[in-house]
């Protein structure tokens, strides 16, 4: 019994290193929702790499992305995200929105980083800067924000 399970188990080894044997875009994308699930962002943000470096086309690389993202943003990764972001905002134009801009900040913060949250706000308001869900997360911040939040927003000219 052991030497037929060692030996299957060697054959899957032996398969895995022929060509074409690897990461699956969408059982990656998959492995990243669960994660995402569990709060082990890290985890998901690595399955959607693992994902998109697989060959992801279409809207499984969207969705990859949109994975990756948010696993970044709840794990308070804010130079990640900034830069994916910004990354997506050239390729996928007519998909990034002012609500992806709100709701990344929203995970930003909820990750630990309110500054960098603001920052992301900031960011969205740069590229639309007439976006009414950036310019209302940006005043309820104003409003409501903690003294970080406060200090960053008034950094950047938000607040006087």
């Amino acid at each position: 019994m052991f030497r037929a399970t060692t030996a299957l188990a060697l054959l899957q080894v032996i398969l895995c290193l022929l060509p074409g044997c690897g990461a699956n875009p969408d059982a990656e994308l998959e492995r990243a929702r669960g994660y995402l699930e569990e709060g082990d962002y890290p985890s998901a943000a690595e399955a959607a790499s693992r994902g998109l470096a697989a060959g992801a086309e279409g809207a499984t690389t969207w969705r990859l992305e949109l994975a990756a993202l948010e696993g970044e943003a709840r794990d308070g990764r804010t130079d990640a995200v900034l830069a994916r972001i910004d990354r997506l905002a050239g390729s996928w134009a007519d998909q990034v929105t002012g609500s992806l801009y709100v709701q990344t900040a929203g995970q930003l913060k909820e990750g630990g980083d309110a500054a960098g949250a603001i920052g992301v706000l900031d960011a969205g308001a740069r590229r639309f800067p007439d976006d009414a869900d950036i310019a209302r997360a940006i005043s309820q911040a104003k409003a409501t924000g903690s003294d970080e939040e406060i200090e960053r927003l008034r950094s950047l000219g938000y607040v006087e």
